[in-house]
């Protein structure tokens, strides 16, 4: 028993040893530690990763982001632009990496005011993922069927990747854009979870209820919904999915909308109207030439 205990404690040593490298430093000289190793592919300039991270100066910690959202941060690996720049830290890491980064804050063009000579600024990062818009894509399709199936939806898949299923048909024209739509929504995501409405007083308590509107393929709205509300008519009330690409993205839409979330609407489109065209240029009839006297 007492071998077998002795075998288990050296194990777990190892296993420890191979989670944390030995201080390192980056091209530019920053100090680093590897505190635990992930298995992931190396990272490379312009690969859009997601991070989570937390600042410190000396042991006290500054920030998190873990203290706002639940969510990671995107950033873009690009070419370091000076000596002491943490895009070359980046490129030392693979996915799945927790690294530590320490930098003297003499070394830094611009201090914060509170800092003391000699002060070490450390920010540690956790590597969620690489970001990958065709595997995102993939994963966004696999959990959309999944609920257009578990929810019966009767859906059609525009050329853009918008599922649209009308539940009622409505009688009206079909609009174009430019129209001014007024619309009737709720949205929410896969989950359930309801992050918006124009329909229920409990999300915007204090604010009237009334039809959004907006001109339809200008931009005023998530991509999505441009293409979703081309579908219907005048009339009709559908639920519409939207891929995250089609949607708010790798950045979200606020601590509800997280990275890459796919969103799911209950649409109704009330009313159409096409644009006021605008009244023709007056003609002006140049004056006759002066007589000579």
């Amino acid at each position: 028993m007492k071998k077998n205990n002795l075998l288990l404690v050296a194990s777990l040593g190892l296993l420890l040893a191979s989670c944390k490298s030995g201080p390192k430093k980056t091209p530019g000289g920053i100090d680093y530690t590897v505190e635990k190793s992930g298995n992931g592919a190396k990272l490379k300039i312009g690969d859009t990763i997601l991070v989570h991270f937390t600042s410190y100066l000396n042991d006290s910690m500054i920030m998190s982001t873990r203290q706002h959202s639940s969510n990671a941060v995107p950033i873009v690996i690009t070419k370091s632009n000076d000596k002491y720049d943490l895009m070359d830290g980046f490129a030392q890491l693979t996915e799945g990496d927790s690294a530590l980064f320490i930098m003297p804050v003499d070394s830094m063009k611009e201090k914060p005011p509170f800092v003391k000579p000699g002060d070490k600024f450390k920010v540690g990062f956790y590597v969620e993922s690489v970001y990958s818009a065709a595997k995102q894509t993939a994963k966004d399709e696999k959990a959309i069927k999944e609920y257009v199936e578990k929810n019966k939806l009767k859906a059609t898949k525009t050329e853009k990747g918008v599922y649209v299923a009308v539940t009622q048909e409505g009688t009206g024209e079909k609009p174009k854009n430019g129209d001014t739509v007024s619309m009737n929504y709720t949205g929410k995501l896969l989950d359930g979870k309801t992050f918006d409405s124009n329909t229920d007083s409990t999300i915007h308590p204090g604010m009237p209820l009334q039809p959004f509107v907006f001109a339809l393929g200008e931009g005023r709205v998530i991509p999505g919904w441009d293409d979703a509300i081309l579908q219907l008519k005048k009339g009709s009330k559908a639920t519409i999915v939207i891929p995250s690409a089609m949607g708010y993205g790798l950045r979200g839409g606020g601590p509800i909308i997280g990275p890459n979330s796919v969103l799911v609407f209950n649409v109704e489109l009330m009313d159409v109207k096409a644009p006021v065209a605008a009244p023709p240029a007056p003609v002006v009839t140049p004056a006759a030439p002066a007589k000579k006297k």
